[in-house]
Formats: C-alpha cells, sequence, structure tokens
C-alpha cells in the first residue's frame, strides 16, 4: 500500500512537471474572438409577455464580439489584459421587435498557473464598464432607451498553441453587470399602456426596467502573440 502511495505521488509530480516550464521573457498579444452571452433580459420579456400577442419572441442568449491586447511579465506567471468588447441581441414576431447593442471595456488580470509547448491553463478576473441601448417597437409605436453600469467578470480557459505566436483560445466566464435604470432618448406613440417613461426612466407598472450583461459567457478566439 506504501509503494502504491509513492508511486502516486511520482507519477502526479511528473503530470505536473510536464506542464511547468521554465517562464521566459514577456510578451504581447493580440485576441480577436466570438462568444454566447446567456443574459437573461426578464425586465424586457416581461414587456413583450405582457402585450399578449401570438407569435411574439422573448429575448434570450446574445452574440458578443470582443478583442483585447494582452501584456505577459517576463519571467513570470501573470499577465494583463485589456478588453473591449460589442453584445447584440434581437427578437421579434407578432408584429413586437426588440433590439439591444452593449459595449463593455474590462482590464483583466490573468493567471498562467500551468503550460507546456502547447497548452496555457488560465485563470482571469476584472472589473469593468459597459453600456446597453435598445428599442422596442410594435403596431408603429416605439420607444428607445439606455442605460450604463460598472460590474465584475472572471473565468478560467486555455490557449492551444499550434505554434509560438498563433494560438486558439477557449474561454468561460461569468459576468455581473446589471443596468437597474434606463433613461429613454426617444419614443414614437404609445408602445403599451403599462409602459411610462416618469421622469425620462423606462418604466413598466410603475417600476423601473432593469436590462443586464450579467451571465455566462462561452468565448472562442484566435490569439497572436508577438
Amino acid at each position: 500500500m506504501k509503494s502504491l502511495k509513492i508511486f502516486g505521488l511520482i507519477a502526479s509530480l511528473l503530470v505536473v512537471g510536464s506542464f511547468a516550464q521554465a517562464r521566459g521573457g514577456g510578451g504581447h498579444s493580440l485576441q480577436f474572438g466570438l462568444g454566447l452571452m446567456a443574459a437573461n433580459q426578464d425586465g424586457l420579456n416581461q414587456i413583450i409577455d405582457g402585450l399578449g400577442v401570438t407569435g411574439t419572441k422573448n429575448l434570450t442568449s446574445g452574440y458578443e464580439i470582443t478583442f483585447d491586447y494582452g501584456y505577459r511579465f517576463s519571467s513570470s506567471m501573470f499577465a494583463l489584459k485589456f478588453r473591449p468588447s460589442y453584445y447584440t441581441n434581437s427578437a421579434s414576431g407578432g408584429g413586437a421587435e426588440t433590439k439591444l447593442t452593449g459595449y463593455t471595456f474590462f482590464p483583466m488580470l490573468r493567471l498562467i498557473p500551468l503550460e507546456n509547448s502547447f497548452m496555457k491553463f488560465f485563470l482571469q478576473g476584472g472589473v469593468g464598464y459597459g453600456s446597453l441601448s435598445g428599442s422596442l417597437s410594435y403596431n408603429g409605436a416605439s420607444v428607445d432607451f439606455g442605460g450604463g453600469s460598472f460590474g465584475g467578470m472572471a473565468g478560467l480557459g486555455a490557449d492551444f498553441c499550434f505554434t509560438d505566436s498563433h494560438c486558439l483560445t477557449i474561454e468561460g466566464n461569468i459576468r455581473y453587470l446589471p443596468i437597474q435604470r434606463n433613461l429613454v432618448s426617444a419614443s414614437t406613440g404609445t408602445v403599451s399602456s403599462r409602459l411610462t417613461y416618469s421622469g425620462n426612466e423606462l418604466e413598466y407598472d410603475n417600476s423601473d426596467v432593469a436590462t443586464t450583461l450579467s451571465g455566462i459567457q462561452g468565448l472562442i478566439a484566435y490569439t497572436l502573440n508577438f
């Protein structure tokens, strides 16, 4: 039994050793990614459901395009990432249409605890800002609105590097960025009698209509190291 424990310990050390390699100089990177963002737009979906129109579709997952610049510190497992992103989501049916577009910017700290010449496993997290604007239209009436907030994001992933410069990156992140208040920028007609613009704030049944950039994000990207 003792020999089995020793063998298991040696095997574990060999596995870890296969990932741990001497860390060379720092470097720059650029990353371009496409992701699916599962942000639940319950506030807007409540308005859509309240129209009572057959065939009206609710907002579900949206798409996100990301671009970031990174810098890894020399002889270190730490890197800084600066990531702006563009978010889009839409739904239509039964004469109603909803559109959302948004932007985020997140500086993040990335930790690369395990790596070899092919794969780099990382953890990352940071705080940032996001804004979201949208429009809701129904039978010729429409309202445009928007809002913004600060939030946080954390996740993990891996770089699969086919050369020193070219890598395929897969990430899973969770983001917390609720937008509790939205201001109306323009309106035409009456979308719903339950929808009001008190003090330019979008309200439904006398409560603020919230939107969100919170949720789980799956991302696949191309990373260029230089």
